[in-house]
């Protein structure tokens, strides 16, 4: 069982914050909703609550197997702006550590280059703000590039969900999941690496 912490922001996109949550509980992964602020019900994209276990400060102290930042324009202003979130994204991605980030929250890539090299996709709206600062942008539904995952957006958020769970927990586990869900899998022929645009 692989420990997932979701970071959850004011503003954060409601379907991207928990279908994937809930598709890697489904997959049997431990899931932790963690909050940027004192708060632990913060308000959405949408207007919807949403709630966390614990706060991020208090979160930062453990390790995680996967950290996951979900979009909305709140959440990826907040993914840019926070020196702890920023540390994070770093520190993972020196490390190999297996990081997701999804819609606009893409762009938190870009402040200190953490994107320099990398291959990803992001929300088709922030590309011309994330295309200049990465090694290429692709227009799919989700792009694998080492441990860093990423995906567009709301319509996107299920296959980005099932790609962790073949990550995490193997590829018949997400293959149940998805048939439990009646969704299908993201076609192999749809996931890029980055060897493959080397």
């Amino acid at each position: 069982m692989a420990t997932v912490l979701v970071v959850l922001a004011p503003g954060a996109e409601e379907i991207e914050t928990m279908a994937v949550g809930d598709i890697l509980v489904r997959a049997g992964q431990q899931v932790t909703v963690a909050s940027t602020v004192a708060a632990l019900t913060v308000t959405g994209s949408r207007g919807l609550p949403l709630a966390a276990h614990t706060t991020l400060d208090a979160a930062l102290a453990s390790p995680w197997d996967l950290v996951y930042l979900p979009g909305g324009v709140g959440s990826a202003q907040v993914c840019r702006e926070d020196a702890r979130i920023q540390a994070m994204i770093g520190a993972r991605l020196a490390a190999h550590q297996r990081l997701a980030i999804i819609c606009a929250s893409v762009t938190a890539l870009v402040p200190h280059g953490h994107g320099r090299g990398r291959t990803v996709t992001s929300y088709p709206g922030v590309r011309a703000q994330v295309e200049p600062h990465v090694g290429a942008w692709i227009d799919r539904a989700v792009v694998e590039d080492g441990a860093l995952v990423t995906s567009q957006g709301p319509g996107t958020a299920i296959a980005l969900g099932l790609t962790l769970a073949r990550l995490l927990a193997g590829a018949p586990t997400a293959a149940t999941v998805a048939a439990a869900m009646l969704v299908a899998l993201v076609p192999e022929s749809d996931r890029i690496l980055a060897a493959e645009t080397a």
